[in-house]
């Protein structure tokens, strides 16, 4: 029953209904209040979880980098050493060509190979 303004009981026919529509709506509300709950705790947990994750990340990042430093030179080095060997084999032809160019300079001026 519903009372007006004056106290006055009115008597409206879907006060049940109401009645029962209002008990759904404060029993779905808690379900969702307790929903809630859960998901916070949840979330706390992730939270949490995610933290220990980036530490052990950070902590990681720290103790390779000297690493990465490391082959990075070293990369630096192999590009070096294959310009080294890029050049070795034209440098060999030349050796060679200086070789024999002195090799045929000496038999031409003393008659014949070194005794």
């Amino acid at each position: 029953m519903i009372q007006d303004d004056y106290g006055n009981l009115v008597h409206t026919p879907g006060v049940a209904l109401i009645n029962s529509q209002l008990a759904y709506g404060d029993a779905r509300m808690t379900r969702i209040e307790a929903s809630q709950a859960e998901s916070s705790l949840r979330m706390e947990s992730i939270q949490a979880d995610l933290a220990a994750n980036t530490q052990a990340t950070k902590e990681t990042a720290a103790s390779t980098s000297e690493l990465v430093a490391i082959l990075n030179a070293l990369k630096g080095a192999f590009r070096v050493l294959e310009f080294i060997g890029k050049l070795a084999k034209p440098l060999g032809y030349i050796v060679a060509l200086a070789a024999a160019v002195t090799a045929v300079w000496t038999a031409a001026r003393h008659g014949g190979p070194n005794p």
